[in-house]
């Protein structure tokens, strides 16, 4: 075998698995539940990424020791690492945050900024001279500006003021109650102060608020042109500490699943904050971005040659791409 990768791209619900070679050949796929420890018991993390390599490895005819080396992109996964090396019989085991795949999701390539808006937010980026910064990350208590979370407590805030100023029955107020299962506004209060009601709830609402803004609610539309000019302004701060002029700069990320609604609002703050970037929408899912880094960081693969990421998103495992 022409040597082999593995990566994992996890968080609290799902882990997806790529294992390839070199060339970017796929030769294993899997996917597992979520294996952030911050979440489940880091001997139930440890188990479902070993699964996960089991299965991909099963698929290639392979054994742990024939991988050159697995590098998880799992946030919260440190507490269950030395239990997955036992179960592999490697040390070969390294464990990276999200920033570094996303990074390579987005762009498709070693150079350019990232913004990263899901349940949280931030944004990285590097320039051609090889300099590297970073902004956001902060999490929900003073950062994730722009993110899904955000979004929520801007919607929350909008209800409550809409509410003070004796403004009723918008769409946002409509369409928010109805995810809720509220009768009102005023009982949101007590509602979002039961312990249950978690950052994810928070998050949830931004579907709420999409909704609205398509059917064109001027709040929701608001509420939106905020989180996105956050967003843009994370961008614009990364861009200050690089040689920025003509990186391209992609988001991803849950939110910018919203499409042309979210992104377009992004992408003219990000023209009049940052002239001398070129927007780009983001080019592949977390786990090819996870295998682009490894390929372009460990393998020193030029990434940008033509089939590399081709090859690993053939549907068929072990297809290759054959230029010319």
């Amino acid at each position: 075998m022409n040597g082999l990768y593995l990566v994992c791209d996890g968080g609290g619900t799902k882990t997806d698995f790529l294992l390839f070679e070199k060339t970017g050949r796929v030769r294993g796929r899997a996917q597992g539940a979520g294996a952030n420890a911050n979440f489940v018991p880091p001997a139930e993390a440890a188990h479902t990424v070993y699964a996960g390599v089991m299965e991909c490895l099963a698929q290639a005819g392979a054994a742990p020791a024939q991988v050159r080396e697995f590098v998880l992109f799992i946030p919260g996964f440190r507490p269950a690492l030395p239990e997955l090396e036992t179960l592999l019989g490697s040390g070969n085991v390294r464990q990276l945050g999200d920033e570094k795949n996303a990074f390579y999701a987005a762009l498709g390539a070693p150079c350019g900024i990232a913004v990263l808006s899901g349940t949280g937010s931030f944004a990285t980026g590097r320039d051609k001279a090889g300099r590297t910064a970073t902004a956001g990350g902060w999490g929900p208590l003073f950062s994730d500006e722009g993110s899904g979370y955000h979004i929520g407590v801007l919607c929350l805030s909008r209800l409550a003021l809409l509410h003070d100023t004796h403004v009723t029955g918008t769409l946002l107020e409509k369409n928010v109650l109805e995810m809720l299962g509220l009768p009102d506004v005023l009982s949101i209060r007590d509602a979002a102060y039961r312990p249950d009601f978690t950052r994810r709830h928070v998050a949830r609402l931004s579907y709420a608020v999409e909704r609205s803004a398509r059917e064109g609610d001027a709040n929701a539309c608001a509420v939106l042109d905020e989180a996105a000019c956050a967003l843009a302004r994370l961008a614009a701060t990364v861009a200050g500490q690089l040689d920025a002029d003509g990186l391209p700069v992609a988001l991803t990320g849950g939110v910018a699943r919203m499409g042309e609604l979210f992104t377009g609002r992004f992408r003219r703050t990000l023209e009049h904050l940052v002239p001398q970037c070129v927007y780009q929408p983001a080019k592949y899912s977390p786990v090819v971005g996870a295998a682009l880094c490894v390929l372009s960081e460990s393998a020193g693969v030029d990434i940008t040659a033509p089939g590399v990421a081709e090859n690993l998103m053939k549907e068929k495992m072990g297809e290759a791409h054959v230029d010319g």
